[in-house]
């Protein structure tokens, strides 16, 4: 919640993990149109040295990053920095996925293939239960 607080209204923050170039270009041009800054890293490790030097409002992870997983970089981030919320994203989720990613309290999951508007709608309805319509 602190990120949205601290920043000017049109300067919200999203971090987006994939190793895939091509997912994290979808993400981009369907979130920068509403408003977000929206930063890009590959891998697990990565996530954790930016998250460090700034505060992202929403983090989307992919499930299976090359180096540490997603939702083992989650838990290290909220360990280390404090909570922020994340939506995971993957390929094939399995049961054992779904239930981790419940574990560290993922906002929410999605599945590949990955449309627009869906990836829209998921982060506007977090961005708007979590931080309030008034900080939108």
């Amino acid at each position: 919640m602190q990120g949205l607080l601290r920043l000017p209204p049109n300067h919200r923050s999203i971090l987006v993990a994939d190793q895939d170039r091509g997912v994290r270009d979808l993400f981009v041009r369907s979130l920068e149109p509403e408003g977000f800054s929206v930063y890009e890293a590959e891998a697990g490790r990565e996530v954790l040295v930016l998250a460090r030097k700034r505060l992202f409002d929403v983090l989307i992870m992919e499930v299976s990053l090359p180096d540490l997983d997603g939702v083992h970089t989650l838990r290290l981030i909220r360990e280390t920095i404090g909570p922020v919320p994340c939506i995971l994203i993957g390929t094939e989720l399995t049961k054992e996925v779904w239930m981790n990613a419940l574990a560290v309290e993922a906002y929410a999951i999605l599945e590949a293939p990955f449309r627009g508007e869906v990836v829209r709608h998921t982060v506007m309805d977090l961005v708007h239960r979590r931080f309030g319509p008034d900080l939108w």
